[in-house]
């Protein structure tokens, strides 16, 4: 029993010596693994950096055209709401100028057209009888 106790043991222990070598190597293989993340996290942090800087100036600038838009939002409203003032004071002007000026005007051609009639038929009137 012993030679099979010494046997064992012999197996045992040339299966921890190789489960030992496999250690390693898979320690060596996970070493080297984490140096490439690390040398890629660096990288891709050194890229990450100007892409925020420039991130951070787009932010900006889009601040400042937000504000530029914002005050002149309220000076196209303010041009609009005058442009509403003026068509109205026109529509005014137009129905001032319908309602009042409009049929004194008429009334005035009607009594031009009338006298010129007139001094045709006098005229008229004066070439046949002269």
């Amino acid at each position: 029993m012993d030679v099979v106790q010494d046997i064992l043991l012999l197996v045992l222990l040339a299966g921890g010596i190789v489960l030992v070598f496999v250690l390693i190597s898979v320690l060596r293989a996970t070493r080297t693994t984490l140096e490439n993340i690390s040398t890629d996290i660096r990288r891709l942090s050194d890229q990450t950096l100007p892409v925020l800087a420039k991130v951070q100036e787009v932010a900006e600038q889009t601040g400042e055209a937000m504000a530029v838009i914002a005050e002149n939002r309220d000076k196209l409203t303010a041009a609009a709401e005058y442009v509403r003032k003026v068509t109205e004071n026109i529509y005014r002007l137009e129905n001032i100028l319908q309602e009042q000026v409009e049929p004194g005007v008429v009334g005035l051609a009607r009594r031009l057209a009338g006298l010129r009639k007139g001094i045709d038929a006098f005229l008229e009137n004066w070439r046949t009888r002269h």
